[in-house]
């Protein structure tokens, strides 16, 4: 399953919780979601081989 499916699946279940009222749940759901997204919107942040946006010129390869 990749992030977008797993929001795609915590957005869901953030509006059975909300018609079901079980706000401690959506709380939770909530959270997670912007982690994925946040994660989704940066994907390499935990990457440890990751170049941290550093740009090489051509003569340093």
């Amino acid at each position: 399953m990749n992030t977008k499916d797993r929001i795609r699946a915590i957005e869901q279940q953030i509006y059975v919780a909300c018609s079901e009222g079980d706000y401690d749940t959506l709380n939770m759901l909530e959270h997670q979601l912007e982690m994925l997204r946040s994660r989704a919107e940066y994907p390499f942040d935990d990457d440890p081989y990751a170049p941290e946006g550093k740009i090489f010129p051509d003569d340093e390869w």
